[in-house]
């Protein structure tokens, strides 16, 4: 008989204390949908007085923190929570909104977040953040695996595919500065002196019509940025993203012959990058070597089959061939690359693209044989039309 007693006060007060972390987690959704974060705090204290070192009660408490501004009190409350935990990918993206800033290399919000994928493939927010990441420290290269990733997990939204399709024209208003602060920050400065440069030279690049500046202040700036280029490529002479910017320097001035010296210091390593064969393909086509010009822009395309100038360079060169018909497919495809870029130019922020746009990238990823893209894209236009 007194055994039955102590079991049924023991399973009473299982049931009441169960019952008990219900009240707590409801109230904090409640509290966290409505964006509640004092009241989110008072209720996470209670649950942690409640339940010392609940998982769930901290993270609350961490988000609660973070929100109001007390990113020391939020790290102290998430840095414990571990891996297998649930909600172990939201920390992450909260851990690497904390580091992503001055005072943090970029290496530490992009492996937060990629932890934060590997936690929950089927989140979206990690991977918009995680973009970001890799478009402020150019690693194009980076970005078409995760927006594959994304593809395959249905965790895409139509900005991401904007870094995939025109990832040259998404710029920085902040890059600049973080990648300078970075440069003080680190024990190597020479990749965060090359990105600051990167940002600046990107940033002119696309007010090439000078709206944002006089004339006389744009030809000034042309001078301070070719200055600044020549200054770090003597400091470092073997910086692969350098050479690649004296090439393009080259380029816009027409001069072929320097494009061929400085493409002949682009490292061997750098051979996956399509970037080098793309400016073969052009140094080429300046000097009518149509067959060069040919397999440099294939082989450009064909590492990055989104490459909208590549393709209206390809379609030249085939109509010097008298190749009429690929002529016409590659100048077409350019024309239409062409037009994406500069619709999502005139746009105020890269998460409003239009269902007009979005069927007319969903067209190139199709012309440029690159079905599951296609397929994707095609899948978000019918949601915009809803």
């Amino acid at each position: 008989m007194i055994l039955c007693i102590a079991l049924a006060v023991l399973v009473g007060r299982h049931f009441w204390q169960r019952s008990r972390v219900n009240e707590f987690r409801n109230a904090a959704q409640v509290a966290t949908e409505s964006q509640r974060w004092g009241h989110l705090a008072s209720i996470s204290k209670m649950w942690m007085e409640y339940r010392p070192g609940d998982p769930e009660a901290r993270f609350a408490a961490g988000l609660a923190a973070y929100m109001r501004g007390d990113e020391s009190t939020a790290r102290d409350l998430l840095e414990p929570i571990e891996p297998e935990l649930p909600m172990f990918a939201e920390r992450c993206v909260l851990m690497a909104k904390m580091a992503s800033d001055a005072e943090h290399l970029p290496a530490v919000p992009i492996e937060y977040l990629k932890q934060a994928i590997e936690s929950n493939p089927s989140l979206t927010e990690h991977r918009r953040l995680l973009l970001r990441q890799y478009g402020l420290t150019f690693q194009q290269q980076a970005i078409t695996p995760l927006v594959n990733d994304a593809v395959a997990n249905e965790a895409d939204t139509p900005a991401m595919y904007v870094y995939l399709l025109a990832g040259s024209i998404v710029t920085y208003s902040d890059g600049e500065t973080f990648a300078s602060q970075w440069a003080e920050l680190a024990d190597d400065p020479e990749p965060y002196l090359v990105m600051a440069y990167r940002h600046a030279a990107q940033a002119k690049r696309l007010n090439e019509t000078g709206l944002d500046t006089t004339r006389k202040e744009f030809d000034e700036e042309t001078v301070r940025l070719h200055q600044r280029l020549d200054d770090l490529s003597m400091r470092y002479p073997e910086n692969t993203e350098l050479i690649l910017e004296q090439v393009e320097e080259a380029s816009s001035e027409g001069d072929a012959e320097e494009m061929r010296r400085w493409l002949a210091k682009v490292r061997v390593s750098s051979a996956g990058d399509p970037r080098p064969w793309h400016w073969k393909g052009v140094m080429h086509v300046m000097r009518q070597e149509w067959e060069q010009a040919e397999a440099a822009l294939r082989e450009s395309i064909r590492r990055d089959p989104f490459d909208w100038i590549g393709c209206h360079q390809l379609g030249t060169v085939l109509a010097h061939q008298g190749d009429v018909d690929a002529s016409k497919r590659y100048l077409e495809l350019g024309a239409l690359g062409n037009q994406i870029r500069r619709e999502i130019t005139d746009l105020k922020s890269i998460d409003q693209l239009t269902p007009s746009l979005l069927r007319q990238m969903h067209r190139f990823a199709l012309s440029a044989e690159q079905p599951l893209i296609a397929e994707r894209l095609e899948t978000l236009v019918e949601r915009a039309t809803r």
